[in-house]
């Protein structure tokens, strides 16, 4: 198995070939990031590159920037690859639009089939409508654990009665977030307080989490709520330490805040295994026959706890045996 690879104006391309074989015609995977590339696209990668059929990789990388995804897709619709991946609930979004909207090929992605990645909540994005067959060119793997599930993890610990969280007000998928967040705290007899981000301003981040350690000492929070938000993943390093400086532990939604911020732990996804799983979907599209309305969008079954033992030892909170016995425990 031969790979070649080259980049160009932030434009990354890898094409296999199996040279002991007929070479096949190559596919093209235009692939969309949002924050550069993460687990789930090592794992998107790995997988496809790991079977035997010859793929082509376009990475670019929007680097948070709307306007930049914008221009992303014209340049798709123009070389009109054969799949195209997306990350997050935002790329998506921008690139294919709402299932329910009325939009020209030319506006949005709409005959080529896209898989998307990273998405916590496709139909509250508006993105499909049937889990089991999308209606459109859309499908894809969600990431985020139920929030029940989450929300019964965090009550694994003592003394849990009240769950602050931090949100992008002005992001749909945080909000999407914090409306089930407020459901399950709800049914689960647990106080949830919200503390909103006027906008998603780096130069402002240090202001925001200060004044959030001040909230939830005022709220007396008994735990933070993380979403998967790009912004505060982006920035949880500060999150983390702001709240756990107060004393009130983190529980994070994604596994990158607990292995490489310090948040105490999680019952997440772990996002190489989630985009393994979106390969396989891409793999049926390209190189199986089936059809996008074939192609469930699904989540995975299996999820992992995870615990940061060194936030767990600063705060003098260790979790129960209940969660010890099958946790994954990491270190800063």
């Amino acid at each position: 198995m031969l790979a070649v690879v080259f980049m160009m104006s932030g434009l990354v391309s890898s094409v296999w070939a199996d040279q002991t074989s007929v070479i096949k015609p190559v596919k093209q995977v235009y692939m969309v990031l949002w924050r550069g590339v993460t687990e789930a696209e090592r794992g998107f990668m790995d997988s496809m590159m790991n079977r035997p059929e010859p793929v082509e990789f376009v990475i670019r990388n929007a680097g948070k920037s709307r306007q930049q995804v914008a221009l992303i897709r014209q340049d798709i619709l123009q070389r009109k690859p054969d799949l195209v991946y997306s990350f997050g609930t935002t790329v998506t979004s921008i690139l294919a639009g709402a299932e329910s909207a009325t939009h020209s090929d030319d506006e949005y992605i709409r005959s080529i089939p896209l898989v998307f990645n990273i998405v916590a909540d496709p139909k509250g994005a508006g993105l499909v409508s049937d889990y089991q067959a999308p209606g459109r060119n859309v499908t894809g793997t969600s990431h985020l654990v139920p929030m029940a599930t989450q929300v019964a993890a965090m009550q694994e610990l003592d003394g849990i009665e009240k769950v602050a969280v931090i949100f992008n007000a002005k992001e749909k998928n945080s909000l999407l977030q914090v409306e089930a967040l407020q459901s399950a705290c709800d049914a689960a007899g647990i106080d949830l307080v919200r503390f909103p981000l006027p906008n998603a301003d780096e130069a402002k981040a240090d202001d925001y989490f200060a004044a959030f350690a001040r909230f939830i000492t005022s709220e007396g929070a008994d735990i933070t709520y993380l979403p998967s938000d790009s912004f505060l993943i982006s920035n949880a390093k500060t999150l983390v330490n702001v709240s756990h400086g107060a004393g009130v532990p983190v529980y994070s939604a994604t596994e990158g805040p607990i292995r490489k911020a310090g948040a105490y732990m999680g019952l997440v996804s772990r996002y190489y295994n989630v985009g393994q799983f979106a390969a396989y979907k891409a793999h049926q599209l390209l190189f199986e026959g089936r059809q996008v309305s074939e192609v469930p969008v699904e989540t995975l079954k299996r999820f992992s706890f995870i615990v940061n033992m060194d936030s767990a030892k600063a705060l003098d909170r260790y979790p129960p045996v209940t969660i010890m016995q099958t946790a994954e425990v990491v270190k800063d």
